[in-house]
Order: C-alpha cells, then structure tokens, then sequence
C-alpha cells in the first residue's frame, strides 16, 4: 500500500481542542445545571468506609478514567481505523468526546449525585415505573456482562502472552493495596506518599521484564483474573479501588506525555488511508458501525454506570464533576486519537504480528516513545503493563457496579448480598469466555472479538437511554435540554439501525442475532416508555428533578 504523508499535528489537535472545550463548554454545562458547593453530597452525607467516601478530585479522578477507559478507547479506535481508515475515526472521535460523550457522562454523575448516589438504571426506574424500571437494570446488568467478558479474555490473553507484563501487574496491585493501607492511616501526606509509590509503581517494569513469571496458560489467567476481581469488587473502596486508580493515573499521564512528544518528534508516515470505503467487510457499512465501534473515546453507555455507581458515590462537591466526568471524557478522547494514531504507523504486517489490538497498540506507541530515547522492548512492555492496569480496573470495577444493580434490582441491603451479589455477577462471564462465536464474516472468534459489535450497539444504546433520561431530568428540573437531546437523538439512531441489521444478517434463530434482536424490543421499548415521560405532565414530577 502506498504511504500516505500526514502532518501529525492534525491528528494532536484534539488536545488543544479538548482543552478549548473543557473551558468553555465544560463552563456552559457548569452554569446551565447549577452545579453548587453548598449542596451535600451522597459521598459525604452516607459515607460508610465501603462504598460512600468522599474523595478528593485528584484521587477520584484516576478511578474514574482507569474505570471508564479499560481498554475501550483503544480496541475501538484501533479496529474502526483498520476499516474504515483515520479520518472518519478521527471525526467521531473528536466531536462525540466533546459534544455527546462528554455531555453524556456530566449528566450522569449530577442526576446520581443529586438523586443520593442512585444507579442510572434506579434513576431511570423512578421515570418510567416499577416494570420498566426493572426491565432497564436487566439490560445494563447485560451489557455490564459483554464487558466483563470482552476485558477478561484480553486480560487472560495478554498475561498468557506476556509473562513480563503479569508479573509487573501482580507489583502493581501489591504496591497499591499498601499504599491505601498507608493512606487510610494517615500518617503521611498524599504528597509524600506519590513520591515514594509513584517511582516503586514504575519499579514493576524492570521487576516484569527481569524476573518475569513462568509462562501459564490462557485458561490459568482467565480463572486468576475471575478470583482477583470477586475480591477486588468487596473490598472497601479506599483500600484497593483508590490507591490503584490513583497510581494508574500516572501510567495514563506518562503514556500521553511521552507518546504525545514521540509522536511530534518521530514523524513516522501514515500506513493507512484516511478512508477506505463506506462499506468493510468485517464490521459492515460505515454508518451506523463506526459509531457502535469507537463507543469509549466519543461517547459510550458503559460510562453512565460507572458516573452513577462508583464515582458518584466519591464526589466530595459538585464542582469536581466537571473535573471529573466531562474532564475524563476529554482526556478519553484524547487517548483514543493517540491510539488510532500507533496503528496508522504500523505495516500490515507490524498489525498481523501484533496480534490484538491491545499488541498493536503496544507496537505502535513503542514506536512513539522509541523517538524520546525508551528502548523499543521496553517502551512495549510499559504500553501492555499500562493497558493491563486499566483492563484490571474495569474488570473490578464492572464487577462492583453489577453487584450493586444486583442489589438494587431485589432490594438486597445487608452484608451477606455483598457477596452473593459478587458472585452472580461473575457466573454468566465465567461460562461465556470460554466460547468461541460467529463473526460478521462467519468466521469463529474469541469471544471478546465476535461479540463486539453486539457489545458496542447495546452499550451505545445504553449511552442513548441515559441521555433521553437526563433529558427528561432536564425538563422536570425546568431547565434547557436541547444540548442533551440532540446527542441523545444520534445515540438512538445508530445503535437501533446497528442491531436491526444484525439480526438482519444472523438471523433470529442465532445467538448473535436473537440477542440482538431482543436488544431491539427491550430497547424500543424503553425509549418509548421514557418519551412519553418526556412529553407527558409527569414528568414534571418534582422527584425526577435534579433537586
């Protein structure tokens, strides 16, 4: 394929655009929602040590993206520019992290936090009613299981292939749950603590790439990382949750630092076209696929959960939810740009060898830091070791999140549902990742690859329920609402055209498209019920505002 030269600075611009957006639209969404510090917040008014804690920013904020990016901004930017090429990737990217992702996530941390820290799905049940309420906690509860599966099979994947990277993991998660022993103590400053844990973090490289673990096999991990998150999901949250998301942050901030300046200084040409095609043969036509695919990086349902279940339930004053949610959302997409850019300088034969999209992504980005003097193998091994650390993240953090819609979902209140409520949520991903499914192209695949598509359009979808749900908040609240209804107009159209032609292509009598298609009604039926709370005198129900 012949090369195409691009100025790199038109794919970094999003940086400064992000940073144009977060003052100014970010000020916008501050002053039409009101956002006060006077107002008490759930993490401060029901703290309890396990869940409820209020959180300062800079902590808080480390969670929330390791939570919400796992490895979404990067699987889907990456398969989305290898077929339908840079340029529209690059686009959606840019106006879906600030105009509907950013919107998307803003508006479900501040109807959580206003509403007591209440699940979007609990919120959405206090519009639409009991029934629907339920039938809406059952399909977030789904979609949290197609990304447990999805992250757990690239976890196992990737600690299989890359015993260095595993064992650096294990450092890390050793590290963190000292550092929150320390920290919950108090005995030092959080200051001097990042300055002793930060450096003992990054120490996990060398120890990864010089004592590296024996290799074990797929299945080995896949078992390890089940284990790791059902304790992960009942520990209290300063103990493991903070500390660990506090010092993947720095992961997150080396990554961009040192691959944003590789970047400028490497000049590496484009190996892609800017578009190939309205049509691919893997994934289907451009519209509506390439909106399904990119979710984390533009704008994805899956972050409405996190908003609503973990960070909400840790925000200290509402000023930190800009910070916070439209702040992560931003850098989100500034990561998904960074990492659409490490496949576009990759060969077709550099992305086969590279296996994954998680291998292509540590390929390129070795590349980028490669320019500012990092060793090629060791630039990998610190791109896969930062992935991993965010795949970890999300997997617990999923894990949490459907416990708790397991515990609103049967009005479970007391110890014991803390660990049932765990283990059901792993049970179905425990069964299901094993498997091996159809692909678009009829092809068997690992579970995480053929359920993509899927995964995407129902997690889109969700995306789409939130923001008709902060819509209808708006309204009751009597505030402006177009800001909102737009995105959420485009997140309805293209997940329900998506899975409409999936069960086109599958079939209802397939697992792929009689999922999909279930998804469809369930789906339907939903945006119908909360529109008519949208249109409908009740709406204007003093108990689905924001106050």
């Amino acid at each position: 394929m012949e090369e195409c030269d691009v100025d790199y600075l038109k794919l970094l611009c999003p940086c400064l655009l992000c940073l144009l957006a977060y003052r100014f639209y970010g000020n916008f969404l501050t002053r039409r929602c009101k956002l006060d510090d006077k107002n008490v917040t759930p993490a401060v008014k029901q703290e309890d040590g396990v869940d409820y804690s209020p959180t300062r920013a800079s902590v808080l904020f480390g969670h929330h993206f390791s939570s919400i990016a796992g490895a979404g901004p990067i699987v889907g930017p990456i398969l989305a520019a290898m077929y339908f090429g840079w340029a529209p990737t690059w686009i959606w990217i840019l106006i879906g992290a600030i105009l509907v992702g950013g919107v998307h996530d803003f508006g479900s941390t501040l109807m959580s936090v206003r509403n007591g820290g209440r699940s979007i799905a609990d919120t959405m049940r206090g519009l639409v009613g009991e029934g629907a309420g339920k039938l809406f906690m059952l399909f977030v509860i789904f979609a949290l299981v197609y990304v447990i599966i999805v992250f757990l099979d690239l976890t196992a994947n990737t600690f299989a292939k890359q015993p260095a990277v595993a064992t650096a993991s294990g450092w890390f998660i050793v590290i963190a749950v000292i550092f929150g022993v320390l920290m919950r103590k108090g005995t030092f400053s959080l200051g001097k603590l990042a300055l002793i844990f930060f450096p003992l973090t990054f120490a996990g490289l060398a120890v990864g790439h010089y004592f590296p673990m024996i290799e074990m096999g797929k299945d080995f991990w896949i078992y390890t990382t089940l284990t790791y998150c059902f304790v992960a999901a009942v520990l209290p949250v300063g103990l493991l949750l903070q500390p660990r998301d506090f010092l993947s942050a720095g992961f997150l901030y080396a990554i961009l630092g040192f691959g944003v300046v590789g970047m400028l200084i490497a000049n590496e040409s484009i190996q892609m076209p800017a578009f190939t095609g309205w049509e691919s043969e893997k994934l289907g036509m451009l519209v509506p696929f390439l909106f399904i695919t990119v979710a984390c990086g533009a704008c994805s349902g899956f972050h409405s959960i996190v908003s609503s279940g973990t960070t909400s339930k840790q925000i200290k004053k509402e000023s930190d939810i800009r910070r916070i949610s439209y702040g992560g959302m931003l850098v989100e997409g500034v990561l998904a740009v960074f990492a659409m850019g490490c496949v576009a300088v990759l060969t077709i034969t550099e992305r086969e060898a590279g296996g994954t999209p998680v291998g292509i992504f540590a390929a390129g980005a070795a590349k980028f830091f490669g320019a500012v003097g990092i060793p090629i193998h060791l630039g990998a091994e610190f791109a896969m070791l930062a992935i991993s650390t965010f795949l970890l993240t999300t997997l617990d953090t999923c894990t949490r999140l459907t416990r708790f819609l397991i515990e609103e979902l049967f009005n479970w209140r007391n110890e014991a549902s803390r660990y049932l409520g765990t283990l059901l949520a792993l049970v179905l991903p425990a069964l299901l990742v094993f498997q091996q499914f159809p692909g678009v192209d009829g092809t068997l695949q690992p579970a995480w690859k053929a359920i993509w598509p899927l995964f995407g359009a129902t997690n889109q979808l969700l995306a789409a329920l939130a923001l008709l749900t902060f819509v209808v908040v708006l309204k009751a609240s009597k505030v402006g609402y177009v800001f909102a209804l737009v995105p959420a107009v485009v997140m309805i159209v293209m997940p329900m055209t998506a899975l409409a032609l999936m069960v086109q292509k599958f079939g209802v009598g397939t697992l792929m498209g009689g999922t999909a298609c279930a998804m469809f009604i369930l789906g339907f039926f939903l945006m119908v019920t909360s529109w008519r709370a949208l249109v409908s005198s009740s709406a204007r129900s003093p108990q689905t505002g924001l106050g």
